[in-house]
This record gives C-alpha cells, structure tokens and sequence, in this order.
C-alpha cells in the first residue's frame, strides 16, 4: 500500500533548507535505494559548477554570449571597461587607441553622451593605417555652432551637397558664405576674394611660384636691378590663371620679369616684363605655354 504525504509549498527555500533524495546508484546490478538529503546551497553550487547545466568562461570585461548549443558561455564581439564599450573591432564607441578596420554605421545612430566630459570620440583609422568607414542613413556630426569637423585628405562628393538652408542648388551655381551658414547663390550674387601672396623682389635675385594662390603682390627692396620669378609649368595646372601686381616700390630702373619655366614660352617669349609703379598683368595657361591676358598700359 502506497503513502502519500502532502506537505506546505515553500517558493522561496533557505540556502540551509535539506531535500530528501532517494540514492539510486547500482552496485552488483542493485540499486542502493538509499534515502539521502542535499542541502539547497550543495544543489546551487552543483548547478553552476562544471558538471551543472551551466558552463564556460570568459575574458576579462568582455561580455558573454550563449555558445549555439546553448548550455555554455563564451565570449562575444562586445567589451566594456570603466572609459567604454563597443564592438572589436568593428564599431568602437568612446576612445580606441588599437588598430581600425571596417567601421559600419546601419541605420540609426550612435550615441556617445556621458563617456567623457567631450561627449567622447569615433576613431577608425589611426596614423599610417588604411581602412573604409561607411556610414548608411542619415549622419549627423556636432551639434553645436562650435564643433568642427576637420578633413586631413581629400573628400569626394558623388552626390549632391546641401547647403545650410538645405537647397542642393543649381547649375552653375557656387557655394558662398553667409557669415553664418553657407548658401549656393548665382555667381553674380558671389564676391569674389583674392589673396595674394607677397614677394619680396631685390636686384639680381630670383624665385619660383610654387604657391596655390592665384595673385601676387611685389614689393621692390634695394637699389635698381632685375628680379626674375619664373612661372610654374602651364602643364601642371592647365587653364589656370595668375595675376601679378606690384605698389609704388617698384619704379622704371627696377624690372620684374615673369619667366615661364624650361622650354615654355609666355606670349611666344621667354618672359614678360613689369616695371612701373602700380603695374601689373594676368597670365593664362592653355595647358601647354602661359598667355597674357591682361596688362596695364
């Protein structure tokens, strides 16, 4: 005859509560049958240790993942320590000093507030390394009037570029300045700047403009003479024009001639001569020899 026992239902054990196991070890093809306890501490630490059902181990502040059969945990893509987290080496969110490779922004954003008191940093690809950062969806960098973004290479643009008021512009329309935004506009509606890069000519000296400037403004120091200052090669930039001109320094025994460089000619010569007060000329590369375009009587 069976006896059925019926206790209270206890939800929340005591680490020191016992549980009553029957032992059911073979021995010489008999079981034991022996009625046995287990403490609630034994069966938790039996549970997590190597024979439980939960297994594994990890780095150090890297944060564990499920391995696929789903009773083990190893290490995942993700690490955190007390300055930040991210995924390594993919996306890095707060500074990373180690080595770039591949960054992907999916759509939506990243959000570094709270890191540091800079509202912390993106960093892929360190001095002398190469890699791709590709960013999908919209981007938005800084928000505020002061940040800056600062391009140390160069930037193509295959697509349209918005100006501050979010107009792509026209054809034939040139980015312009408000003071406070930027704007495309009509180049009727664009003031013009330029700024010169000063030499100073003496007698018997000599220079090559190698400057990205496109106007050059001589001043004369010393006694009478000639100044050379050669042209950089027409080839080099085609179509590029250069203006010249000069103050009151320079009088008509001082002589400034723009030389073209080499075997190429400027206006079918070797050069072009200024040497009045308050002179000056334009010249016109047509890809192969410089042109005068402009000169004051």
């Amino acid at each position: 005859m069976a006896i059925i026992y019926s206790y209270p239902k206890v939800t929340s054990p005591l680490a020191t509560d016992v549980l009553v196991l029957t032992d059911t070890t073979l021995t010489a093809g008999k079981r034991k049958n022996k009625t046995k306890s287990l403490a609630m501490s034994d069966l938790a630490a039996y549970v997590a240790s190597s024979t439980g059902g939960i297994t594994g181990g990890g780095t150090l502040n890297t944060i564990p993942l499920w391995t696929p059969d789903g009773f083990k945990l190893g290490d995942s893509i993700m690490v955190q320590s007390t300055t930040q987290v991210g995924v390594n080496p993919t996306i890095q969110v707060g500074t990373y000093s180690g080595p770039g490779q591949q960054t992907v922004l999916g759509a939506g954003f990243i959000s570094t507030s709270g890191i540091g008191a800079d509202q912390g940093s993106f960093t892929n690809i360190t001095s002398g390394q190469t890699g791709v950062v590709t960013i999908r969806g919209n981007a938005i960098i800084g928000d505020q009037v002061t940040d800056t973004l600062i391009v140390n290479s160069t930037v193509t643009i295959n697509n349209q570029l918005i100006d501050g008021t979010g107009s792509p512009g026209t054809a034939g329309q040139v980015l312009s300045s408000t003071g406070i935004q930027t704007e495309w506009v009509d180049p009727s509606a664009a003031i013009t700047k330029l700024i010169p890069y000063f030499q100073l000519a003496t007698p018997g000296g000599s220079a090559t403009y190698t400057q990205s400037n496109n106007i050059v403004d001589f001043d004369w120091s010393g006694g009478s003479g000639t100044y050379e200052y050669i042209l950089p090669s027409a080839t080099a930039i085609p179509y590029r024009t250069i203006r010249f001109v000069n103050n009151s320094t320079i009088t008509a025994s001082d002589k400034i001639r723009i030389t073209a460089p080499g075997t190429e000619t400027i206006d079918g010569g070797a050069f072009y001569e200024i040497n009045k007060p308050y002179n000056g000329c334009a010249v016109w590369s047509d890809g192969v020899q410089w042109i005068v375009i402009q000169a004051k009587a």
